[in-house]
This record gives structure tokens, C-alpha cells and sequence, in this order.
């Protein structure tokens, strides 16, 4: 796999580097009453005000998903930069792809001292039960001009949806990413999400 480093600073290119050592994830939140359906062909969207580090981040992870044997494609070979923003051509992207599954990944900002420590599972807020409205609120909140500025630390978020329902059905958080420690790759919190991902069996372990 490519090495990805996210640079991150005030006014943030988000997603190719990132600081601190990453370790595993520390929260993650499934679908309460629905058995765990493995998705074999997944559409990765990254969020990012940087098209090139989005196109970049997307890349990588649909590597490391080809790696672990599922199919994947990232969201730019399906949609033009412009067309990214818009949630009806998402939405008539996706529904022509024939995927089964839909990973949203970005980085969330956050001020320590005000979230809990530790693993455990976290709080999935309303928005995020439904694809579209949920896709549409993070693209604008992130893209927002000085999103990352009044946060002194950063967790990776992937979200996984049903395509053909448009639902959630697990979320993840990284352990807490320091922007302003030494750089490292993101690669192995990538690695940490597929393999939670197969561990509650939402892909394909052979």
C-alpha cells in the first residue's frame, strides 16, 4: 500500500497525513436488531476541502480493502469533483454502481478534555441513521472554512451504510490523532477499521 500521510495544520488539506501514532479503534456502534450482512462491493468516499487528498485517501483505502479480498471503488472514479457535492448525483452514483455498501470516512475534529476515553461503543447522533441527509451535513460542515482550526485533536470516523436501504448500519472512531505531534501513516488505522469491520462481520473473511 501507498504510504498516506495526512498534513494537518490551521486551514487543514485533511486526509494524506496525520499526527501521533495510531492505534486501534477505541468506539464503534452497529445497528441495533439487524444480523451483520457481509458487503462484497463497497464505494469508499472520503471527506475533504482538498480534491487531490481526497482522491488520494479514497485510493488508498479501496487498496487495502482489495487487499483484504473485498471489491471496492473509490467515489471519484464515479463522480466529477463538482458532481461530489451534489446528494442527487450521489445518490444516482451509487444506485448505479451496484454496490451493496457505502463507506463515508473523514476526519472529525475534537477537543480532548471534552469526550470520554477508553473503548467502548459511542453515540451514533439522529443524523446518521439516513446515507444522503447524513452525507450532505458532513461534507458542509468539514468543507467549511476553519473547521479544523478550534480543535487540537483529530479521529478518524468511517461510517458504513446499506446502499440499497441508504441506512447505517456500523460506525467506527479511531483512538485520538494528534495533529501537532510527529508525522505517521494512516495506514494502520485503515487496517484497524477493515479488520473490525470482518471481526463483526460486515465483510467477507474468506
Amino acid at each position: 500500500m501507498r504510504p498516506i500521510r495526512l498534513a494537518v495544520a490551521i486551514g487543514l488539506a485533511a486526509l494524506l497525513t496525520v499526527g501521533c501514532a495510531p492505534g486501534p479503534l477505541s468506539t464503534t456502534w452497529i445497528a441495533p436488531g439487524t444480523p451483520p450482512t457481509p458487503y462484497r462491493d463497497l464505494i469508499v468516499f472520503g471527506v475533504s476541502t482538498n480534491p487531490i487528498v481526497r482522491r488520494a485517501y479514497e485510493d488508498n483505502f479501496v487498496e487495502a480493502l482489495e487487499g483484504a479480498g473485498v471489491q471496492a471503488r473509490a467515489a471519484h472514479t464515479l463522480l466529477s469533483d463538482r458532481d461530489v457535492g451534489r446528494a442527487r448525483a450521489v445518490q444516482e452514483a451509487v444506485g448505479r454502481s451496484g454496490a451493496d455498501g457505502v463507506i463515508v470516512t473523514y476526519l472529525a475534529g475534537e477537543n480532548p478534555d471534552a469526550s470520554p476515553s477508553g473503548a467502548g461503543t459511542h453515540v451514533v447522533p439522529s443524523l446518521y441513521g439516513r446515507l444522503y441527509p447524513y452525507y450532505g451535513h458532513i461534507l458542509s460542515e468539514v468543507t467549511a472554512p476553519g473547521y479544523y482550526a478550534n480543535y487540537r485533536a483529530l479521529r478518524l470516523e468511517t461510517n458504513l451504510y446499506d446502499a440499497a436501504r441508504a441506512t447505517l448500519v456500523w460506525s467506527g472512531r479511531s483512538d485520538t490523532l494528534d495533529p501537532s505531534s510527529e508525522q505517521t501513516m494512516i495506514s494502520e488505522v485503515i487496517a484497524a477499521v477493515i479488520g473490525k469491520l470482518k471481526a463483526d462481520g460486515f465483510l467477507p473473511t474468506t
